[in-house]
């Protein structure tokens, strides 16, 4: 070739904008929005793709690399508790929150000029393209955008009275944060010891430790707490409201006992907090609390996948960028048949978790416009697309990171951070194991299967409800087709793992969740593809049978491993050497 890239090319994604550089993210707003509001939120998209790219980038690179510091005394030894971060930080801050409202845009109306309440869609795009640059702030501004949505649901008292705050786009913004875990528990938060006593004048103050406590500085936090005299479990929480400041100034009663030091997120503050009495609002009490959080935690979860699949399509471009122009054996890298496969399957995961993550933000705006089986499909497929979507983002940047070579394992360049923070998503807000769980139990208390089932065999089409798209949409497609049959077969699936008993249920749970992810991405990728194909444009057919492909080397279900002694592998218990063949080939 004679077009080679200079001999000392290292070329990187700076200038590169992710809205415009790849063709997912403008078909999923047209896919989801009507005309007007895709050339809206088009506009605003591109305007964040170019921060993104450059300015956006260097200040979230600065802030997680100056982290956070916790003063916890002023200088005449007050307790003050403040948490002190650099001024890249409040960049960050001012163009997620302030220039673009990102936060106040489902709340209230005319944030960036759109007449009412922006859509869902919209916003999680210019949320997912903030995410290519920084992945500190965005735990924040999700938890202040979800507080605001369980205040408006919930308690309209307390809406009326901080909504205006949580929605502020100049200096009267207040963030928010959400306090789960405890030492006692994580993920099983039933077992949770923080107390709530309620004094003579009506007022709750908490009491207790909570261990995991991200954007601890914050202005409102929800929390979990256990009313005195209250039953065990989950059923015995309530849900709590606890300012930072009280109404005169003062502090409320609870410390900051330390930030943690972690793997990735460096910039955002997560520390460890005591309440002391401190003052707090109910806004659930038992019996209704939790259910009340989960309300909080299945957004927060669709958020979690918008964020997975921007690292995913961060990592495509950045290895996209790099083989396409730098050489190495008197060829462009890009042309090395071994490269191009890697290059192939970053494609495929960036088109398919972006795909699947906008799907349940879309069946999110559905949901919340009055679409019942949305709402249900909502309910049960948030913790498996973010059980999936996190799990790629881990993979995509290692690969990336592996595509740049020595340069990618160096701090001056954007891969070393992208692998760290990856490793955050498949733990916050449930751990892989907990999503499956959580999907069985959606599954069984909704009913959703055959609904499920539905929306497998026509994607869009259970959300939509118009002929076009619940019947005949893949109408003489073979990758349509596929689909219909896989999906088929899914459910046959379904209707014999129903029938396991729960222990023999839970060894099959995860190649039955896998198996359901690959067929909806599938009829994702093939909805499209048909469309681009009456073009003349082929290229997600191809990418669809590559999906095919995979699918096809996909081992079959576990079936025989149930029948075996595979805790035995656990325990260290004698296992009969011919059942080690079966667990190798299909657990």
């Amino acid at each position: 070739m004679t077009d080679l890239p200079p001999p000392r090319s290292m070329p990187d994604t700076v200038g590169l904008n992710p809205f415009t550089a790849s063709p997912v993210l403008p078909r999923i707003l047209h896919r989801w929005l009507d005309d007007d509001a895709a050339r809206w939120a088009a506009e605003h998209c591109t305007g964040m793709g170019e921060l993104a790219a450059g300015p956006l980038d260097e200040l979230a690179a600065t802030a997680d690399l100056n982290g956070p510091r916790l003063r916890p005394y002023d200088k005449r030894g007050a307790r003050v508790d403040e948490v002190e971060f650099h001024p890249a930080w409040d960049g960050v801050v001012d163009v997620a929150y302030r220039r673009f409202g990102i936060a106040a845009m489902s709340h209230r109306e005319g944030v960036l000029g759109w007449p009412g309440r922006a859509p869902e869609v919209a916003k999680q795009a210019l949320f997912f393209l903030l995410a290519h640059a920084d992945r500190n702030v965005v735990t924040g501004l999700t938890m202040t955008d979800v507080l605001a949505r369980v205040l408006r649901l919930y308690a309209p008292e307390l809406a009326e009275r901080y909504l205006p705050r949580l929605t502020a786009t100049d200096g009267n913004l207040w963030q928010a944060a959400m306090f789960l875990t405890e030492k006692a528990g994580g993920s099983d938060v039933g077992v949770n010891e923080t107390e709530a006593r309620l004094n003579a004048d009506g007022s709750w103050r908490l009491y207790g430790d909570k261990w995991f406590c991200s954007n601890c500085q914050a202005d409102l936090i929800l929390t979990l707490a256990r009313p005195q005299g209250a039953g065990p479990g989950t059923d015995g929480l309530g849900l709590f409201l606890v300012r930072r400041t009280l109404e005169d100034g003062s502090r409320n009663a609870y410390v900051i006992n330390r930030l943690k030091d972690k793997l990735g997120t460096r910039g955002l503050a997560s520390g460890e907090v005591t309440f002391t009495g401190a003052y707090a609002e109910l806004v659930g009490g038992p019996g209704v609390g939790f259910r009340q959080m989960t309300e909080m935690l299945n957004q927060t979860r669709v958020a979690n996948s918008v964020v997975a699949a921007a690292l995913v399509h961060r990592a495509y471009l950045e290895a996209r960028e790099h083989a396409t122009g730098r050489a190495a054996f008197g060829r462009r890298l890009s042309d090395h048949p071994l490269m191009r496969e890697v290059l192939a399957d970053l494609t495929l995961a960036a088109e398919t978790s972006t795909r699947l993550a906008f799907y349940t933000a879309g069946l999110l705006q559905r949901s919340d416009a009055g679409d019942r089986v949305a709402g249900v499909l909502l309910r049960t497929l948030t913790p498996l697309v973010k059980y999936h979507t996190a799990r790629q983002a881990q993979w995509a940047c290692h690969e990336a990171m592996e595509v740049r070579g020595g340069n990618g394992y160096i701090e001056d360049w954007p891969n070393a951070r992208m692998v760290r923070d990856a490793h955050l998503l498949s733990i916050w807000e449930g751990s892989g194991n907990i999503m499956l769980l959580d999907f069985t139990r959606a599954l069984r208390r909704t009913g959703s299967g055959s609904t499920l089932v539905e929306a497998l065999a026509a994607p869009l089409g259970p959300a939509d409800h118009t002929a076009d798209n619940t019947s005949g949409a893949f109408a003489g497609d073979p990758l349509g087709a596929a689909v219909r049959e896989k999906a088929a077969a899914w459910a046959r699936e379904l209707a014999d793992w129903e029938r396991l008993p729960p222990e023999k249920a839970q060894f099959a749970l995860r190649g039955l969740a896998e198996r359901c992810l690959h067929i909806l991405s599938a009829g994702l990728l093939a909805a499209d593809a048909a469309e681009d194909l009456r073009g003349g444009d082929a290229r997600l057919a191809v990418l669809a049978r590559r999906h095919e492909r995979a699918w096809r080397a996909a081992p079959e279900p576990p079936d025989r491993a149930l029948r075996t002694g595979f805790p035995g592998l656990i325990s260290g218990a004698a296992v009969d050497p011919s059942v080690l063949e079966v667990e190798t080939l299909h657990g």
